[in-house]
């Protein structure tokens, strides 16, 4: 008999809603030019909701982007850390789409 693994609070095993030759491609695209680590989300995120952050994520990932160097508060920085962490993202990227926001405004 195998022994249950017991799941810390806040996961949920899923199956994969995509066949299993959808996920082997999508494991083995090459075109995003660095790798990127997309955070899981908020326990109360759909499923839907969650694929559809991840999409966002990818897309956003193939833009031309350009390396800038701003000084900026140490602590607006660290307030933005804790909103990204609170949001599950990481804060260069949670910095980058409110930087896109205000620029679109």
């Amino acid at each position: 008999m195998q022994k249950k693994t017991r799941l810390p609070k806040g996961f949920k095993l899923v199956d994969d809603i995509y066949p299993k030759t959808v996920v082997e491609k999508l494991e083995k695209d090459t075109s995003v030019r660095d790798p990127m680590t997309i955070t899981g989300g908020h326990e109360s995120e759909t499923l839907e909701e969650s694929i559809a952050r991840i999409r966002r994520a990818i897309a956003e990932s193939k833009e031309e982007k350009k390396m800038y160097s701003i000084r900026l508060k140490v602590k607006t920085v660290d307030a933005l850390k804790r909103k990204a962490a609170a949001a599950g993202i990481p804060y260069q990227t949670y910095m980058n789409a409110v930087l896109d926001i205000a620029a679109s405004a």
